[in-house]
């Protein structure tokens, strides 16, 4: 869930007017609002001052309301978005919370932005969920809210609000969600540069293989033509041109040695 800079004193700024739609939806608006019970207080023996409850107490009140035989419900809503035992629980574990937490306001709101978000109304704002899908997965989770047709979505419960503000209310939504997302003035040609060794890499993979190139050079083709230019008989040109045969043959057969000499210089560098 994300949050519009313009709404930087309300962490639910962008799923507000959702917010606002359910707690008038469900009622609870009208009554105490995050304090409110199913029943305005019927099952609790009277009003609760729920958000200075910890979950675990509030598991404790809904256990005690649906023990309470008036509840011909059979439900445990409560706090302005009428969230049941069931479901708490469930969010309680997915969201690995102790039961020390408050059921406050704040808490409340986070609770009900966790459960849009299951709804898939982050999926809609990103363009992969139709609307009407969304507003018909609403109306499963809260009974207040209409699905596509204006019926609620269980059996003799009546919606609370109209289609049209539920749509009014997404719009709402998704202009807050937009206005908060960064935008491109313009776009500018990046140039990506080809790698190149490090200089510092460079330098210390010369002082390995320096040596080495060092003597094939004086021993090798241009040892041979040294000595030739000196007129040197036959004999020592083909004893120069055996040892440089020989100093080649030691290098190949260290490479293996120079290569790891090499990587364990460039790693060395550049970690």
């Amino acid at each position: 869930m994300t949050n519009a800079p313009h709404g930087a004193g309300d962490r639910y700024y962008v799923y507000r007017p959702m917010l606002d739609l359910i707690g008038k939806s469900e009622g609870t608006d009208k009554g105490r609002g995050y304090n409110e019970t199913l029943g305005y207080g019927a099952y609790t023996d009277g009003d609760v001052d729920l958000v200075s409850m910890t979950l675990d107490q509030i598991e404790a009140l809904q256990t005690k309301m649906l023990a309470n035989r008036k509840n011909k419900l059979k439900s445990s809503a409560l706090g302005r978005y009428q969230i049941i035992r069931t479901t708490l629980r469930t969010m309680r574990q997915q969201l690995g919370f102790t039961g020390r937490e408050k059921f406050d306001a704040d808490m409340q709101d986070r609770l009900a932005c966790y459960l849009l978000g299951q709804r898939g109304i982050d999926k809609w704002l990103a363009g992969r969920l139709k609307t009407d899908t969304l507003i018909r997965n609403l109306a499963q989770e809260w009974a207040s809210i209409p699905k596509p047709d204006g019926k609620g979505h269980y059996q003799g419960q009546n919606a609370g609000v109209s289609v049209s503000q539920v749509k009014a209310a997404l719009a709402e939504v998704a202009r807050r969600h937009a206005e908060g997302q960064p935008k491109v003035v313009e776009k500018v040609p990046v140039t990506v540069e080809t790698p190149v060794v490090p200089v510092a890499v460079d330098k210390e993979v010369k002082k390995k293989t320096g040596l080495w190139g060092w003597l094939t050079t004086i021993f090798g083709s241009g040892g041979v033509g040294l000595a030739g230019f000196l007129g040197a008989d036959w004999q020592p040109i083909l004893a120069i041109g055996g040892v440089a045969l020989v100093i080649l043959l030691i290098v190949v057969v260290l490479r293996r040695q120079i290569i790891g000499a090499v990587q364990d210089i460039r790693g060395a560098v550049e970690g």
